[in-house]
Parts: C-alpha cells; sequence; structure tokens
C-alpha cells in the first residue's frame, strides 16, 4: 500500500488511478481520503494505492516521486498505517483515559 500526498483537491480515485496507470503501475486499487462533513466531501489532498507486490511499489516509488501532478509535485512513500475506515477519518483512534481516581474523603 503506497500513501499518496500533495495532491490537488480536485484528483479523484480514477485521476489517481490513472496517474498510476498511466506509469505503467497495475493498480489493485485507490482511494482519496476526504473531508467527514460536508456536501460534497471534500479531498484532504492525499490518499492510498494497492499496487499489489513490492516490486511495484518500488517503481511507483521511482516513477512518480516529485512528479508534478496539476502543478504540485506529489509524495509517494510506503503508508506505515493503512486506512482502517471507509468513513475518511484515517487517524489512529485514541485509547480511553482512565477515569480520575477519586478526591480522597475527609475523615
Amino acid at each position: 500500500m503506497l500513501f499518496v500526498a500533495n495532491l490537488g483537491f480536485n484528483v479523484d480515485e480514477d485521476g489517481l488511478t490513472a496517474l498510476f496507470t498511466e506509469a505503467g503501475i497495475n493498480v489493485v486499487s485507490a482511494r482519496i481520503v476526504r473531508r467527514r462533513y460536508g456536501r460534497p466531501r471534500k479531498s484532504k489532498g492525499y490518499g492510498f494505492v494497492d499496487v499489489g507486490d513490492e516490486e511495484q511499489q518500488k517503481k511507483a516509488i521511482e516513477l512518480l516521486q516529485d512528479k508534478e501532478v496539476s502543478g504540485r509535485a506529489i509524495v509517494v512513500k510506503i503508508a506505515v498505517n493503512t486506512p482502517q475506515e471507509e468513513d475518511g477519518d484515517d487517524k489512529p483512534q485514541a485509547e480511553e483515559a482512565a477515569p480520575a481516581p477519586a478526591a480522597p474523603e475527609a475523615a
């Protein structure tokens, strides 16, 4: 899974897929991360592309790193944490805080 950043806000999943396939890279799936609220849900300017194996990942990084797309030099990296939810909120969930200890009672 690859992380692709600095995308123009008008790039959609089809455009992201086309960017990779035009470079000769097989795309298994592509997803643009969108804001959680609003109509339409606007792009956050980054996404994830699954290109299959490690060889394809390396090829994609070599060919597309710093490539200018819509006037922006895109960033392509191997994703460390892949998206968990389809709703566009890819931030790691914070652990629930333990309840605060009760104040000592006066005797």
